[in-house]
């Protein structure tokens, strides 16, 4: 029995938030069910084995493809396209039957060829690639699974409810889960992988990056799962699975109770923080807006463009972009300029310019530097302003020269426009994400010049500290709170207040409950988060007095290490109601 085996927890890397409890089942690595000998039949025969499993697997890739876009719509649920088309590339299948033609088995072909790709992706220095790595090997797996005839997960459809454990996972085991799938423990794998994005918005939990974790649990092992702490807890004991099913129901009945209500996101001694959404298609607009959302905080404009073979047009981006102005109408909807460069490369049909990750064209630098691009991308948002609600906001602003020729590109646009007689409103707010140091040090000057500024904490810390944060070894919350980082933003905000500006944070730290109590604390306005995450984060909010996190605040600033802030967050913020 369960309640007698020693407890174990495991520790990763959250993915996706929420509790899972459930019986482990192990999703065992296909890698020794591969036969090395060689192939027993023909070449020829071994040829057409292959073949009639790629098509197979590549009608499944379009099935599962239009099951997610119909589930998700454009932005996330278009993440699998990509799949069918590289399955059907020429050189990728020239060079796997030429192993086969070697005398390899076709499954030793498939996993030699793209393992091969997907570790030079894994060594790339662009980091788009580098995340991406598992694309080919989830290809591969696909492919060696129909060449096997081996099992997928609808063997757990009659388990009750269960937590896969893998030591890697396609998006695939994701596009059309089993209900009773109740949450992802993964040994590989980065937050923004697609597994992860398919887990967020399928609102499953997952944790990733537990090293050996196959050998380190067994099958049907009791566990709970927590996707917000990153952690696996085997063979909990009957007081820690009581609290943690206890927890789970809290709060599935705290985002069921917000999407009936129209709660408040104030604080228990009237400090009110508007809580926005972060979006990246128009996907199911509602406009009751059962998320209780004060509006689009950011409209991520560059998924507009994903997985296209042809460029948007401007009448198709001033379509998506007036749809989320009425929707949303009279609520304000932040529109960020598309933020390619680095770890997002642009479609076919622009210029890919420099593809470092840490240096070359990003962001608003990226638009500036394709001058016809980025003219037709402003005249679709300044025509879908003429709603009245809504605002620009450029990312990637290293300083004020590079804001004041951004501006003066809206301006020269906005002229153009007027010029041929479209009638556009009054001028449109513009903002700044303050994503890079020297941006949160120059924030008096941008302020001055600035109508708002919204704080990506995501590439604040990356750029801040010099790291990859996406690397699982600074995974935790201490990492994500470094010192520097909480003074920056205090900067900012510090900056922003002096000239009567307010403050949004849009990073992953505007959902962290952890985090909550510190932002407001400092004085932050406004949160913006995917809409699954408002619920909770609107239940912490009134639980909270102004008071008490200013309090934090200040202690925090006092701090000189990620683990004193760390260890402060995890107690209760003073005024917090029980």
């Amino acid at each position: 029995m369960d309640n007698i085996l020693v407890c174990k927890v495991l520790k990763g890397v959250p993915a996706s938030k929420g509790i899972a409890v459930g019986r482990i089942f192990i999703m065992q690595d296909l890698a020794p069910l591969v036969s090395r000998k060689a192939a027993p039949d023909k070449p020829e025969a071994e040829i057409l084995r292959y073949r009639a499993a790629r098509e197979r697997v590549w009608l499944r890739f379009k099935q599962d493809a239009a099951h997610v876009l119909k589930e998700l719509g454009p932005g996330k649920g278009n993440i699998l396209d990509v799949h069918a088309l590289i399955l059907k590339d020429q050189v990728l299948n020239q060079e796997i039957e030429l192993l086969i033609y070697t005398g390899k088995k076709a499954e030793v072909a498939v996993e030699t060829v793209l393992n091969k790709i997907s570790e030079q992706q894994k060594q790339a220095q662009n980091k788009y690639l580098k995340e991406r790595f598992t694309v080919s090997r989830d290809i591969g797996r696909q492919l060696v699974i129909e060449l096997l005839g081996a099992h997928r997960l609808e063997e757990v459809k009659d388990k009750g409810d269960v937590i896969v454990v893998a030591r890697q996972l396609t998006p695939f085991a994701l596009a059309d889960h089993p209900a009773n799938i109740k949450g992802f423990a993964v040994e590989t794998g980065g937050p923004t992988g697609h597994a992860a994005i398919l887990a967020r918005a399928y609102n499953i939990p997952m944790v990733l990056g537990i090293p050996g974790i196959e050998a380190a649990v067994r099958n049907g092992a009791q566990a709970v799962l927590n996707g917000a702490t990153g952690e696996l807890i085997v063979n909990p004991s009957p007081e820690v699975l009581k609290v943690s099913i206890m927890l789970r129901n809290r709060e599935l009945a705290a985002a069921a109770k917000a999407r009936t209500e129209n709660a408040v996101p104030e604080t228990r001694d009237g400090r009110r923080i508007n809580l926005l959404m972060n979006i990246e298609t128009t996907r199911n607009l509602d406009t009751s807006n059962p998320h209780a959302a004060d509006g689009v905080g950011l409209f991520r404009s560059e998924f507009l463009f994903m997985h296209r073979e042809t460029l948007p047009t401007e009448e198709d981006q001033f379509r998506e972009f007036d749809k989320v102005a009425k929707a949303f109408f009279p609520r304000k909807v932040v529109i960020r300029t598309v933020d390619f460069g680095g770890d997002k490369q642009p479609p076919a049909g622009i210029e890919a310019g420099n593809r470092s990750a840490y240096s070359g064209l990003r962001g608003i630098r990226y638009c500036l530097a394709h001058e016809e691009f980025f003219e037709t991308h402003l005249r679709a948002i300044l025509r879908a302003g003429a709603s009245g609600n809504v605002s620009v906001m450029f990312p990637m602003v290293p300083g004020l020269e590079t804001f004041r020729k951004a501006k003066a590109f809206l301006k020269m646009t906005r002229d153009k426009l007027e010029a041929e007689g479209v009638k556009l409103g009054k001028p449109l707010p513009v903002g700044i994400m303050i994503e890079v140091p020297s941006a949160a040090l120059m924030a008096g000057s941008l302020a001055r010049e600035s109508d708002f500024f919204s704080v990506g904490t995501n590439d604040l810390v990356q750029y801040t500290l010099g790291i990859d944060r996406e690397d699982s070894s600074y995974s935790g919350y201490g990492i994500f709170l470094p010192p520097s980082v909480i003074q920056l933003v205090q900067l900012v905000v510090d900056s922003a207040h002096k000239k009567n500006k307010s403050v949004a944070v849009c990073g992953e730290l505007a959902h962290n409950t952890l985090a909550v109590p510190l932002l407001i604390g400092l004085g932050v306005d406004e949160l913006s988060m995917d809409a699954s995450h408002i619920p909770s984060t609107l239940q912490a909010i009134r639980s909270l007095s102004f008071s008490g996190c200013r309090e934090l605040a200040q202690k925090a600033l006092m701090l000189e290490t990620p683990g004193e802030i760390k260890d402060l967050l995890k107690s209760p913020a003073p005024g917090t109601a029980a």
